[in-house]
């Protein structure tokens, strides 16, 4: 298997195509996502297995061996040796998954959503790496030693030159809006002059760079026969030499995927990095707060940001060149996105120059290095978020978002701002370290020197109210701790105990009334209760629009939590219910600002806090998913049966908690009587 078997064909999957070239440069990377001693004669079975990275895990993939063609051809990716199927097996893997559910993987579900691409998507599951995307101008740095160095490293490497217009063939041989695999380097002397050559690969095996140092240039005439007999291929398969300088007046971005982030920086004296992987999802109207407020001009650092290499905008084939504005727009709900606290707390070692004034470690390290000479100790930190499953959902409209993240600092005094009931208040008023752009990628990375100390990771989407799964990855060179900031599952013992507080006057003359000769109210009664204690009358009405009535259901999951019986209310559990049910009307009015009877359902997760329930994001999650209304508001009604449901369950579990376990012991009836009723 070799980088000549890789010849696209009618479908726009140039990208795919760049980088499977690519890992063909490194066996035991192919050997990893397509596994050796598979043939039609030997165990011959009509299905063929592969290996890809999906998200944190490697997955199994089995196809069956049936191949689309048109006029007995290969419709998709072929080989030039006609006997050859790796490739057109290994797309079909990616594009469609496995045909036989019960023991494999799905995938994307279909060719069509390969059409258009970034080369690093696919570099980063064939491997499981990190891949950085390099935008080019022409005087960037050190380029060709960074490439040279991930080769040499098995880093997968690609090149695409944007374009606005689609695809199409320049005078010089290049194809615009087009991926190519870069496959190697080729450094020497001529005449007292330096040529550093890069040797790229068309995916479509035929379309080749015709300028300086091409197949048919005549420069090659100048070199020994040994060099031209070691370097030179004349042949229409795809690849090519080019110097750099025309590399970089043709191409606008390189994109590397390190097989582990060595590429990126110094190998580290004790051994590989150290990497935490955590999953979430940005919900709407609970934690997909958009872009943070204000976001001002990042430092210029190099890999990032608004540096040399990489402006922070779209990139691709067929998408624009840069984007109209780097910064997500501003937004109130910042910080209701995910937060990840980092730990860093031994610095690098020093890098050594190379020979290119460049640092061996590659582009990341340069102007930002650590140890002596004054320069103060830096941690190296690898960042990188991925969407999850978007592709696959393609053909229901949904494409990649616009995402990123920012990290800020944390000082000493803030540490326990977590467990604070000011600390939205208190993180409005945290420092940037750091930050990633914000692109339409499904991959987004950032190498980052962050100086020893606690950190706050905030990955998001550039808008509000955007959902979607992500993976959010931390490589350090050096120990870390890293820990998503969580609440642990709890409630106030006052939550679970209610005082006996004498009703007024009217409230005790009003039940007695709608409960009648028996003095047990049912659902009914309570509704028409609360409806009537809620009218304003003369009193100055605390909203602006009245909050609307108390539900039926509502009403039975209150006499639920507060009858003994679960079906009516005496007058002494009225007079319970009715204390709980000030408090919670006070909470709510306390966060309902616009005094509109609803309040934002962002807010939810600080309003049960100030109720007296800590809940964990899990859960938190699912209940502003359950109780918020299309406009991402939460009314009084709902509120209340998400405070009473609560309430009864932590009363439940209390009562079958085992000492010092933490575990809870119930019996099927028990258990069902508690799920029915939540």
């Amino acid at each position: 298997m070799d980088r000549t078997d890789v010849c696209q064909g009618s479908l726009g999957n140039c990208w795919f195509l760049a980088a499977a070239a690519s890992l063909t440069l490194y066996p035991r990377l192919l050997y990893r996502v397509v596994p050796p001693r598979q043939s039609f004669q030997w165990g011959y079975a009509g299905i063929f297995h592969f290996q890809l990275w999906q998200f944190g895990h490697w997955v199994d993939v089995v196809v069956d061996d049936r191949l689309p063609v048109r006029d007995g051809k290969l419709l998709f990716v072929r080989s030039a040796q006609r006997a050859e199927f790796w490739a057109p097996l290994l797309e079909k893997a990616y594009a469609k998954g496995g045909g036989l559910p019960w023991f494999s993987h799905r995938l994307h579900g279909s060719y069509e959503v390969m059409r258009g691409g970034h080369m690093n998507e696919a570099f980063v599951d064939f491997t499981g790496g990190v891949g950085e995307v390099l935008y080019l101008q022409p005087d960037t740095p050190v380029l060709f030693s960074a490439i040279r160095h991930a080769l040499a490293k098995e880093s997968l490497v690609g090149a695409t030159a944007l374009s606005d217009r689609g695809e199409y063939k320049t005078e010089e041989g290049l194809v615009k809006g087009h991926a190519y695999s870069i496959t190697g380097t080729h450094k020497m002397s001529l005449e007292f002059t330096k040529v550093k050559l890069l040797r790229l690969r068309n995916p479509w095996g035929r379309v080749e760079w015709s300028g300086a140092w091409s197949d048919s240039c005549p420069r090659w005439a100048a070199l020994p026969e040994e060099w031209r007999d070691a370097l030179l291929v004349k042949k229409e398969d795809g690849e090519f030499w080019m110097e750099l300088g025309d590399f970089l007046k043709h191409f606008d971005t390189v994109q590397i995927c390190s097989l582990s982030p060595e590429v990126l920086g110094p190998q580290p004296k004790g051994g590989g990095w150290h990497v935490h992987t955590f999953q979430g999802r940005w919900v709407r109207g609970f934690n997909a707060g958009g872009g943070q407020p204000g976001s001002g001009e990042a430092p210029s650092v190099w890999g990032g940001g608004d540096g040399p290499w990489d402006r922070g905008g779209q990139s691709g084939l067929g998408e624009t060149k840069r984007p109209t504005s780097p910064f997500p727009p501003e937004t109130e709900t910042f910080w209701t996105n995910p937060q990840f606290q980092l730990t860093l707390q031994d610095p690098d070692e020093e890098e050594a120059e190379d020979d290119e004034g460049g640092l061996g470690g590659g582009w990341g390290t340069l102007g930002a290095r650590s140890g002596r000479g004054g320069r103060h100790p830096k941690c190296t930190v690898l960042l990188s978020l991925v969407q999850r499953n978007r592709r696959r959902l393609r053909a229901r409209g949904v494409t990649y978002l616009a995402v990123g993240f920012h990290v800020f600092r944390i000082p000493e005094e803030l540490l326990g701002l977590q467990d604070s009931p000011r600390r939205r208040e208190l993180l409005a008023g945290l420092l940037r370290a750091d930050r990633s752009p914000f692109s339409v990628r499904r991959d987004v990375s950032r190498r980052c020197r962050l100086a020893p100390g606690h950190y706050l990771v905030v990955p998001s989407t550039a808008h509000a109210g955007e959902e979607s799964d992500f993976t959010l990855r931390i490589f350090t060179e050096r120990q870390h701790a890293a820990t998503e900031i969580d609440n642990a599952v709890s409630a106030d013992l006052q939550v679970l105990t209610t005082p006996s507080v004498p009703l007024e006057f009217e409230m005790e003359q009003l039940f007695q009334e709608l409960a009648g000769e028996e003095e047990e109210m049912g659902a009914d009664q309570l509704q028409t209760l609360l409806s009537i204690a809620l009218e304003p009358g003369d009193r100055a009405s605390p909203w602006t629009h009245p909050p609307g009535e108390i539900g039926l259901r509502t009403c039975e999951h209150l006499i639920h939590c507060f009858g003994q019986g679960g079906h009516c209310l005496t007058l002494s559990e009225f007079q319970q219910l009715w204390y709980r049910f000030q408090g919670w009307q006070a909470t709510f009015n306390k966060f309902d600002a616009d005094k509109s009877g609803t309040m934002n359902s962002h807010e939810l997760r600080l309003a049960l806090n100030s109720a007296g329930f800590q809940l964990n994001n899990q859960l938190t999650q699912l209940l502003t998913s359950r109780y918020r209304d299309s406009h991402l508001r939460v009314d009084l009604d709902r509120f209340v049966s998400c405070v009473a449901q609560l309430t009864c369950l932590f009363r439940h579990c209390s009562q079958h908690l085992s000492d010092g376990e933490g575990l809870l012991y119930m019996t099927k009836r028990q258990w069902m009587q508690l799920a029915t009723f939540s």
